[in-house]
């Protein structure tokens, strides 16, 4: 421990209590007044000392701690008044101006809804001036627009010499669960700070949860404690082979291992890969191990060491509804029936839409009722359409290669269509086909050495899975501690 720590005295700004305190003692201050003058106009001068206490209780609800300064509440009502006797003996009873505040002041600041990094450092008392120096250093190594309501600021005010106004001697933010930005005021220099982020060591730590599904995968995921940004990459590992909407039913379960980040006191900093899922489904289960192979590829496999990705995506838009299935129906805007050649999945316009695989983009213009319409090769069989798009991605166009899963449109209502939705369709030679019924191949088969590799690495993760009880965290054997970007930049 350092003996000769500086300990500043703390205030703790409430902004916003403060104001609504203000409101309340102005309204009531109106409103006496306007009783009073009402009650002189009718029966003459009126003596104050009586309503004294009762101005005071309302001037008294202020405290140091609030940022508002309002100590001279009984003036304002003795003034709105005829002068009187009475009337100034009244105000030389008023409380006395708030004590001088002692520097250096330290100020422990909430960001609230509406507040700036700017707005934040003039309220504390900085100028205009110093705040914008302050901001322009911070800058430097931390964007000041990602302020999150609720995010802690700790600001120190000094005034040296015979300074009137506080300058900046200090800030300091939490930008992260691992990183920490500060600026603190050169020595000797009345406008340079120096720029301090600190980046906290974190360690991979195990993770096992799940349970049952009573309503959808992601409630059940969010209730048990798996990150959101996994749960979207579990959805995305099973929708080759899965479809939400239909397949999945109440009683069905969801198990996940995976690597969650945590800083030197125990708090979590994070999350790292999941190394396996296992969603059951109507009492089958669905086991997918994370693997490398030898060229440095990652992907999730099956038991049969079968790669989840598949040539095709079977639903190519994320969070929509099936709205229309594939076969004759009557048709919305026809009024009789007629064979519907795709899917429809209902979502709001302008809704990413993902390219189904890989391949070359063969079409891309208006198409009769269609509207907006887009096709692509995916090689000698395969052909997907887009249908009633509202606008297409940039650099699509006919002639141009495309990944599988990069956004190529957007969802609209082009075309004959009685509101945004995307119409899917999936071609085999040319000839539209239901997408439902499309058994595509495995994207990668491991064999041989691979296959051995494999094996082993899903070994190591069964005997993980097994001794990391769900809810229970245990520290990665032989991990090394790592240092983490920003989650910004993760």
């Amino acid at each position: 421990m350092q003996g000769n720590a500086t300990f500043y005295p703390v205030r703790i700004t409430t902004r916003s209590r403060a104001k609504k305190r203000l409101r309340r003692v102005s309204w009531f201050v109106l409103g006496t007044g306007f009783g009073i003058g009402c009650a002189l106009a009718l029966t003459g001068p009126i003596s104050l000392p009586s309503l004294s206490p009762l101005l005071n209780a309302q001037t008294a609800s202020f405290t140091d701690k609030d940022e508002i300064h309002t100590t001279k509440g009984i003036d304002v009502v003795a003034l709105a008044l005829p002068p009187s006797p009475a009337r100034l003996a009244a105000v030389a009873q008023a409380p006395k101006p708030r004590e001088t505040l002692n520097y250096p002041l330290s100020l422990a600041m909430k960001v609230e809804n509406g507040d700036t990094l700017m707005s934040l450092l003039t309220d504390a008392g900085a100028s205009y001036e110093e705040a914008q120096n302050a901001v322009e250093s911070i800058r430097t190594v931390y964007n000041v627009k990602k302020l999150d309501i609720g995010q802690n600021v700790s600001v120190v005010l000094d005034k040296p010499g015979n300074t009137n106004q506080p300058i900046i001697a200090s800030v300091k933010m939490l930008t992260s669960p691992t990183s920490t930005v500060e600026i603190v005021r050169k020595k000797g220099d009345n406008s340079d700070f120096e720029v301090k982020k600190i980046i906290e060591p974190v360690e991979r730590r195990l993770a096992h949860a799940g349970g049952r599904i009573d309503s959808s995968l992601y409630e059940t995921g969010m209730n048990s404690g798996i990150p959101a940004g996994l749960l979207n990459d579990i959805i995305t590992a099973y929708s080759y082979d899965v479809d939400f909407q239909r397949d999945l039913q109440p009683g069905d379960a969801i198990d996940v291992l995976y690597e969650r980040l945590e800083t030197r006191k125990g708090a979590a900093a994070g999350h790292g890969n999941i190394l396996y899922a296992e969603l059951t489904i109507g009492g089958e289960a669905m086991r997918l191990y994370r693997y490398v192979d030898k060229s440095g590829m990652v992907d999730f496999y099956n038991q049969k060491g079968e790669s989840v990705r598949k040539a095709m995506l079977r639903t190519p838009i994320n969070g929509a509804k099936i709205t229309s299935g594939y076969g004759m129906r009557s048709h919305p805007i026809l009024g009789y029936s007629k064979m519907h050649r795709g899917i429809d999945f209902g979502a709001p316009t302008g809704t990413p839409i993902y390219a189904a695989g890989d391949g070359t983009v063969d079409f891309e213009g208006r198409k009769g009722g269609y509207g907006n319409y887009l096709r692509i090769k995916h090689n000698d069989k395969y052909s997907s359409a887009y249908g009633h798009i509202s606008r297409f991605a940039a650099n699509v166009s006919p002639g141009h290669h495309v990944k599988q899963g990069q956004i190529v449109a957007y969802v609209g209502a082009t075309g004959m269509a009685t509101g945004p939705h995307l119409h899917y369709e999936i071609l085999i030679n040319n000839e539209q086909v239901n997408p439902s019924g499309v058994k595509f191949k495995a994207g990668n088969m491991l064999a041989d050495r691979e296959m051995a590799a494999f094996r082993k690495n899903m070994d190591q993760i069964q005997a993980q899975l097994t001794n990391t009880p769900r809810k229970t965290d245990v520290a990665m054997s032989g991990s090394k501690k790592m240092v983490v970007a920003d989650a910004e930049e993760r």
